[in-house]
């Protein structure tokens, strides 16, 4: 048998270059200095800071200010951050080594000590961070010396590495929070290659250039993130130049912007599944059957085809195809859009039309809560509302109600949900399976703790993804995945219905942008302006 150092220095040996190889990941100086890069987004950030905010409007805004240890490139391997290298101790332990003379924007000194405080922070703060509960067993952070930093694990941990490049994993700086206390999540201090000026909540983030970055300096002055809520009003500021780059953009002006070299469409597939989701602990859809039916009674091709207008995929499961453990549920054979099979389904449960065509039971009407924002994802409020049309052809009846992102993402991270039914999108950061089938489907995810929102519960997928976080085998550790996604295909609680593809469109005049198949790694630090 090998043994377990060899085994996970073997498992990790892919996801980095030898040290010998170790350079800035950063990127040459631009063409062109200065200027203001304009952003339009659709939502504000709940937070700056990524112990509070995982999610897309904050992330793309800090992690152009705050870095990891290491990071992931645009092909998902891994890549230097502050970390110079790293040395495996012991299955539960990595040592790294910092790069030397990198400052903070308050001038405090990166140092082991402020690993070390960051991860204290995370992980026993109160309360601790967000993303502590997809950090698997990581433990904590011991100082060596001055740039020397021991990083633990509870136990073996096969995705230790990636969890490390996630962009919410980033330094912050100690003198910082100290100071700052509650006010640094809305002005955070990190050591990137831009720095925080202003926030003005629903109206605009502003950065400009770190020039005492210790990498290659940004080429921009500053940077804007402005929020336009409505994607008409997104793409007109494109069109007449109050805009250089959208975030999530109008589907159906993606062909004629390709066309026209004013613009640049930049996407590649990437690493979210946007589903509606299911609570599989509240009547009626703590029944199988249930949940099951209302799968076949959504047309998931149509909504492709008619919403999404090919700037998505169709989903095929609960991961991304590129993530390490994805298997190929086959949505398409398992639950075809069937609704015969859906109102037999329904009729087994015990569910009978009412005079309003209006499914009903022991006088009860088979009514639907749902809660959905606008503007997240790539069209999600009309693909809610398309799948509660499709859920009327049934006889069920779909309550949505439409609040702002911050409202929605607080509800259904709280310790009690009473919406049946939620319009979510969960992006793979990392790349590895244990991100999502752990924080998503065991038990002991459930809000708060953790992100297991449809608040499913099976001792055998508790146990499966528990084997597997530990394995430093990948091949066991695929084998185990796979079987933890037979489970959920047969139980499933959620109605997944795309891939997206991440796509940010810009004016001709930006350069040096590439766009990253995880949407929160908005890497801003090469942009130039040509203008």
């Amino acid at each position: 048998m090998m043994p377990a150092r060899s085994a996970l220095l073997s498992a990790l040996a892919v996801a980095w270059a030898m040290s010998v190889c170790l350079g800035s990941v950063f990127p040459a100086e631009a063409q062109k200095k200065g200027g203001t890069l304009t952003i339009v987004r659709p939502t504000d950030p709940v937070s700056l800071d990524p112990q509070l905010e995982t999610t897309a409007p904050g992330a793309w805004v800090y992690f152009n200010m705050l870095e990891p240890l290491l990071t992931m490139d645009e092909k998902m391997q891994i890549r230097p951050a502050l970390a110079a290298s790293y040395e495996i101790l012991s299955p539960t332990k990595v040592r790294f080594k910092l790069r030397p003379n990198v400052k903070f924007h308050d001038g405090t000194p990166l140092n082991a000590a402020a690993v070390k405080f960051t991860f204290d922070r995370a992980l026993r703060g109160t309360p601790p961070a967000r993303w502590a509960s997809l950090a698997g067993s990581l433990s904590g952070a011991e100082v060596v010396d001055d740039l020397t930093v021991d990083v633990m694990t509870r136990e073996p941990y096969g995705p230790i590495l990636r969890t490390l490049a996630m962009y919410c994993t980033g330094i912050v700086s100690p003198t910082a929070v100290q100071k700052m206390g509650p006010d640094f999540s809305r002005a955070p201090v990190g050591t990137g290659p831009f720095k925080f000026v202003e926030w003005k909540t629903n109206t605009h983030v502003i950065l400009e250039r770190n020039p005492d970055y210790w990498g290659d300096k940004a080429p921009l002055d500053r940077v804007i993130f402005k929020v336009v809520p409505e994607e008409g009003a997104r793409m007109i500021a494109l069109q007449t130049g109050d805009a250089d780059m959208v975030l999530l953009p109008a589907p159906a002006q993606l062909a004629a912007l390709k066309r026209d070299s004013k613009y640049v469409v930049h996407e590649v597939v990437g690493g979210r599944v946007v589903f509606a989701g299911m609570h599989a602990g509240l009547a009626p859809l703590d029944d199988v059957r249930v949940r099951t039916a209302l799968i076949h009674a959504v047309d998931r091709k149509a909504i492709l085809e008619n919403i999404l207008e090919g700037s998505a995929v169709p989903a095929r499961g609960v991961l991304a195809p590129s993530v390490f453990g994805f298997k190929d549920m086959q949505l398409d054979k398992l639950y075809p859009f069937d609704r015969a099979r859906a109102k037999a389904l329904l009729a087994q449960a015990g569910w009978t039309p009412g005079p309003d065509g209006v499914l009903q039971k022991g006088g009860q009407k088979l009514s639907l809560s749902w809660l959905a924002a606008r503007g997240r994802y790539p069209k999600d409020g009309e693909i809610t509302e398309a799948i509660q049309a499709m859920f009327k052809e049934v006889g069920v009846e779909a309550k949505v109600q439409f609040l702002e992102w911050a409202t929605v993402f607080t509800q259904f991270r709280a310790a009690t949900l009473n919406q049946h039914m939620f319009t979510l999108g969960w992006v793979t950061s990392n790349a590895d399976a244990d991100y999502s089938l752990y924080a998503l489907f065991h038990s002991k995810q459930v809000p708060p703790t953790g992100w297991n929102t449809s608040r499913y519960a099976n001792p055998r997928v508790d146990a499966l993804v528990e084997q597997a976080r530990r394995s430093l085998n990948q091949t066991e550790r695929e084998k185990l995945y796979a079987e933890v996604q037979d489970i959920l295909a047969k139980e499933m609680v959620w109605i997944p219905v795309y891939n997206t593809k991440e796509i940010v469109v810009t004016r001709a005049s930006v350069k040096g942008f590439t766009v990253h198949p995880v949407e929160y790694n908005l890497w801003l630090g090469k942009v130039w302006l040509d203008k």
